[in-house]
């Protein structure tokens, strides 16, 4: 699969990392990284999506290895980057988001989700980041979500509810932190942009709510639909590939035009 044929989109050679690989939208993003030539390992908290979602890329041909990591532990994060250290193109992905009442959070809780959705995606960047700079090419991905955009509509969740005030506040932090490292590291060769899902609601967390959920969610969507498992697939490689070269800084949102209304 040659480049230039492909308008820039070849990952052949290129060595992703994917944070919460083994699940949702990471494993959707994570395959679509490996079918466009990329080797990659993806990483998580619990071993058995893990090997599951690796396996299944490796009986379709693909180069995929896999590490179970705690990327809020700093220990962990440091043995991950000693055993892949080569890696071009990181995607911050690890992420959860609490449902409570916001004058009931408590500062712990609060900073459980700073932690996972925001401070470890830094501290990942600070270790993997560098390398890529020496070699003068690399690509930093930081899933947000339409939620570091706007805030959902009460309405629109009935007695689930939309009271997500730490996944909110950190979403929109990531944001801010992808502008901020697109300016920093300008003319170095590394891009760093946003992916911004939309509603995906048949994802393991939701998978409880999915049904109820969707297609109130659909009909609020214009697309009048909710995303699948392969819409967010050709964004990734877009922002992972060498084709991407002039996009730093933005935020790229998938999400069937929900933020347009």
């Amino acid at each position: 699969m040659g480049g230039v044929a492909r308008n820039g989109l070849d990952l052949t050679g290129k060595h992703a990392l994917v944070t919460g690989g083994g699940t949702g939208l990471g494993r959707q993003m994570a395959e679509a990284l490996a079918e466009a030539g990329a080797r990659v390992t993806i990483c998580g908290r619990r071993e058995e999506p893990l090997k599951t979602a690796a396996a299944s890329l490796a009986a379709a041909g693909r180069d995929v290895r896999w590490a179970v990591t705690d990327v809020t532990r700093d220990a962990d994060r440091r043995k991950l980057f000693a055993e892949v250290k080569d890696v071009d193109i990181l995607v911050n992905n690890a992420a959860l988001g609490e449902r409570k009442p916001w004058l009931t959070v408590t500062t712990d809780e609060w900073r459980a989700i700073m932690t996972l959705n925001l401070e470890a995606p830094f501290a990942l960047s600070q270790l993997f980041v560098p390398p890529m700079v020496e070699r003068k090419w690399g690509r930093l991905i930081n899933i947000s979500s339409i939620y570091g955009l706007v805030v959902g509509d009460p309405a629109l969740y009935g007695d689930w509810g939309v009271d997500l005030a730490s996944y909110v506040a950190s979403k929109h932090g990531l944001i801010g932190l992808t502008k901020h490292l697109a300016v920093t590291l300008g003319g170095t060769g590394v891009t760093v942009n946003a992916l911004c899902p939309g509603m995906f609601p048949n994802t393991e967390q939701n998978a409880s709510n999915s049904d109820r959920l969707a297609p109130g969610l659909a009909a609020r969507t214009p697309v009048k639909r909710v995303g699948n498992d392969t819409d967010l697939r050709a964004a990734i490689v877009y922002l992972a590939s060498p084709g991407s070269s002039f996009y730093s800084g933005q935020s790229l949102v998938v999400d069937g035009g929900w933020t347009i209304w």
